[in-house]
């Protein structure tokens, strides 16, 4: 059977199926879609009777702070007129009123204060003051705006004064606003409705407010608090009419839909997925026929070229009855078998080869690396014992003068005293290094609070700055496991490597805190010199150092860094160094694990607050 054929078998195959589920598809694509578009309209009323409760709770929100103040306390109506004319300044659509528990209305902020006010329908007084609960009511006509209205009202707290009712007036325009803010398509018929399914506001037509809510609609809506009904509103326009019910007002959000506007939609999906699926069944027997022709072709020729590659013992494979692919799989098998010997073979070589060129170089730079480094130490060992020794060497030839001044030889010894602690700690820094390296330091464990040892140490950097920088301190108590001259020795070399590269003027920020109740990490960042990218990686390793020449004025062997990550390590943590380049600071982190028994070992941790210290 030649491939062309399978090829059409196939393809009517996946074909005819897929035709007979299509129609069954269209039809469930129909409710999908109507259902997902109703679903979006849903999402849209309850998000607009979300924003219609969010204005009465603001509102709420301010009528609870004028019937709790202290002015109204008082019985000083001007200042409580005051203070709701502010409430409402800006706001043309809303006011305020307030009402003494013997129905006498104080003021209305439409009107100046002291301007006689007579109400009607004052019975709600009664009834708000006994529920001792703000309510939400239904739509009216107010007495002094002559509006369509609805009203918050908030009753005073009980008290041996005269109670009062602080009410906030809404004309029903207001809530005009809400529909404005809404995602509301243009066509669609949107209203709120009190408890009694009276119009409160509608999108379309400002004499809507008062209107009784559509009759089906208004029974719908007793019945459940959201759904959907289908119905012809009073202009005449079929729709489906999206409910919800505002938990706060208790008022109903309505958004009628045209029908249209919801089968248009799903009827325009249908009609492009019956297009698609036709032209892809076209292109599918297009594509099976051209292919079929191009395949049967190709390997009858591939067949002939296979066989021509290779000579020798034949092991046929078992037939597949399709002619085209049983002469290439003859020819295939026997060169198949010859290639992959050869090529094997070749990779296995040049892989070998790749390997071997690979390791020579990494030995090359490892040993020019190491040489390199070898001279730049001892360069700078010499230059580091030169300097020290010269000061020492001039200070003793001032104190062999003759008659030389008290103050002159103060100075000498001074001079020598503090070239003798650089040579100290310079002998220090390589004995420990070695001592590291061959493993023969032991740590004297026990617990320490690392944000007193870096208090100490910050306070011994303050005094020899001499008020150089600006120090920036925060430490929250947090106890470790370890050696605590250890710990001393890191916090000094990160505190020393921040001031030597620090300009004078510039700021350090000492940290110390408790991560995740796992690990306390020390932060010490700085303003300086900063570093390159191509140090960040190696800048921790023996000997290597920061971007300065022999005549530099720092100084150092390139021993301290190695020293804190080393010592970090015999802690169990780690260091880590970031910055953003040259000239932007560094930020050195290291975290240590926090000792399970946090209390075990000192006070109670008490978090410290950051604290500001210019130098």
């Amino acid at each position: 059977m030649k491939t062309r054929t399978y090829l059409f078998l196939m393809a009517a195959a996946i074909l005819v199926p897929v035709a007979l589920a299509f129609w069954i598809g269209v039809s469930m694509l129909l409710d999908w879609e109507r259902e997902s578009r109703i679903h979006r309209v849903q999402e849209t009323a309850r998000a607009t009777a979300l924003l219609v409760d969010r204005e009465i709770a603001v509102k709420e929100a301010l009528l609870r702070v004028i019937a709790n103040s202290e002015a109204l306390s008082e019985q000083n109506y001007p200042r409580v007129y005051r203070l709701a004319t502010r409430l409402n300044e800006g706001e043309a659509l809303s006011w305020t009123t307030l009402v003494d528990e013997n129905k006498q209305v104080i003021f209305n902020t439409l009107r100046p204060f002291g301007t006689p006010l007579k109400g009607s329908n004052l019975g709600f007084v009664d009834q708000v003051l006994g529920d001792g609960k703000p309510r939400v009511t239904n739509y009216f006509v107010g007495s002094t705006s002559q509006r369509g209205v609805v009203s918050v009202d908030m009753p005073s707290a009980p008290g041996a004064g005269t109670r009062h009712v602080v009410s906030q007036i809404f004309d029903a325009r207001y809530f005009e606003r809400v529909f404005a803010s809404s995602a509301l398509d243009p066509s669609w018929l949107v209203g709120v409705f009190d408890a009694k399914g009276i119009a409160i506001a509608r999108n379309h037509g400002a004499q809507a407010a008062g209107k009784p809510m559509h009759p089906d609609m208004r029974t719908a809506a007793l019945h459940a608090g959201s759904g959907v009904l289908r119905h012809t509103t009073h202009e005449g326009t079929e729709v489906y009419g999206v409910y919800t019910r505002a938990a706060v007002s208790g008022w109903t959000v309505v958004i009628g839909v045209p029908v249209a506007d919801i089968e248009a939609a799903a009827r325009t999906a249908a009609t492009y997925a019956t297009v698609a699926l036709v032209l892809l069944m076209g292109m599918a027997v297009l594509i099976a026929t051209f292919f079929g022709n191009k395949l049967s072709a190709a390997l009858q020729q591939a067949g002939s070229v296979a066989n021509s590659l290779a000579r020798g013992a034949i092991a046929r494979p078992r037939p597949t009855k399709v002619d085209e692919v049983d002469a290439l799989l003859d020819g295939l098998h026997f060169t198949s078998e010859a290639l992959v010997r050869e090529s094997t073979a070749r990779q296995a070589l040049q892989h070998e080869r790749e390997q071997l060129l690979l390791s020579e170089q990494r030995a090359r730079r490892s040993a020019e690396a190491q040489s390199r480094a070898k001279d730049n130490f001892l360069a700078m060992l010499g230059h580091e014992l030169r300097n020290p020794l010269a000061a020492i060497s001039g200070a003793m030839s001032v104190l062999e003068m003759p008659n030389v001044k008290p103050e002159l030889a103060a100075n000498a010894r001074e001079i020598s005293r503090r070239q003798m602690r650089h040579l100290t700690r310079i002998v220090d820094d390589l004995l420990d290094v070695q001592r590291i390296l061959s493993g023969k330091i032991v740590l004297q464990r026990a617990p320490v609070d690392l944000a007193e040892v870096l208090r100490a140490c910050v306070e011994a950097k303050r005094l020899v700055d001499a008020g150089n920088h600006q120090w920036e301190v925060a430490l929250a108590p947090s106890w470790v496991d370890g050696d605590r001259t250890r710990l001393e020795q890191i916090v000094d070399n990160l505190l020393h490597n921040a001031i030597k590269y620090t300009p004078v003027g510039g700021s350090i920020a000492v940290r110390c805190s408790v991560v995740d109740g796992r690990q306390v990490m020390v932060e010490v960042s700085d303003t300086g010199v900063g570093l390159a990218p191509e140090l960040l990686p190696v800048i921790f390793d023996v000997l290597v150092q920061g971007p300065t020449s022999i005549d530099r004025a720092q100084g150092g062997l390139g021993l301290g860094l190695a020293l804190v990550k080393e010592l970090s390590a015999l802690h169990g943590g780690k260091v880590a160094v970031h910055s953003a380049g040259h000239g932007k600071g560094c930020t050195f982190t290291v975290v240590f694990p926090l000792r399970e028994a946090a209390g075990a070992g000192g006070p109670h941790p008490v978090t410290a607050q950051p604290t500001l210290d210019p130098a």
